[in-house]
């Protein structure tokens, strides 16, 4: 039987891309190679955190009381009243701004902008830090700046003063000065936006901190400034 050509075979040969490339291919470098897994690097630091955290709470309850007054009486109010101590920094605002800014709007801005934080990119991330550092020192100039309008318009101030526009403009004058500033070329260099992001955020805690030292320590009756030794 002779051996013809098979009809179901063919010589031809079947070349991908990379056979017509001489040289070796490159290795691509594995763009995770530096990172791991949420679970269980992350989650665990987490739970031995919250379990230390909570130890240490225990113990300091069991040492220590808790700083209770005595039972109220509603025909003695204390002069100052003031607030827990997480909101006396708060409570300091309304000693130069009107309560609508100081009681409503301010806390609910921080919260807002504190909830978008993750969500910026690239240099524009240090634009919710800044604006955090504008909503919580700008309150403080809103008196200032009142004074000013009242000085050439006082019907037009007064009866914005229950809103705290002063406030108002000087956060949108802000929110577009920290845009336009953070598109320079200043921002280009991302370590230089990180250690950046970093620092004013611990100034923007920094000031909250001395504004709660002052509403706890300086404040006496009818929120007059005292020394502590006074």
């Amino acid at each position: 039987m002779s051996g013809g050509p098979n009809p179901g075979a063919s010589d031809d040969k079947e070349y991908g891309l990379l056979g017509f490339i001489e040289g070796r291919a490159k290795n691509i470098p594995d763009p995770d190679a530096d990172r791991v897994s949420s679970y269980p690097h992350l989650v665990a630091r987490e739970f031995l955190a919250f379990g230390l955290m909570l130890a240490t709470l225990l113990v300091i309850s069991f040492l220590f009381d808790a700083p209770l007054e005595e039972l109220a009486n509603p025909g003695k109010t204390p002069n100052p009243a003031k607030a827990p101590w997480y909101f006396l920094s708060l409570q300091e605002m309304l000693h130069y701004a009107p309560p609508f800014i100081s009681g409503v709007f301010i806390p609910g801005l921080l919260v807002a902008v504190m909830c978008t934080i993750p969500y910026w990119r690239g240099r524009m991330v240090l634009m919710p830090i800044i604006f955090l550092l504008a909503a919580i020192v700008l309150p403080l100039l809103d008196g200032v700046l009142w004074a000013g309008i009242h000085s050439f318009a006082p019907g037009f101030a007064d009866a914005t003063r229950s809103y705290g526009l002063p406030t108002f403009i000087m956060l949108i004058v802000a929110a577009f000065g920290c845009a336009k500033l953070l598109l320079s070329p200043f921002f280009d260099d991302e370590a230089r936006v990180e250690r950046l992001r970093t620092r004013l955020f611990l100034v923007f805690v920094g000031i909250v901190f001395v504004m709660v030292m002052i509403g706890q320590y300086f404040r006496g009756p009818e929120w007059r400034w005292v020394w502590p030794w006074q």
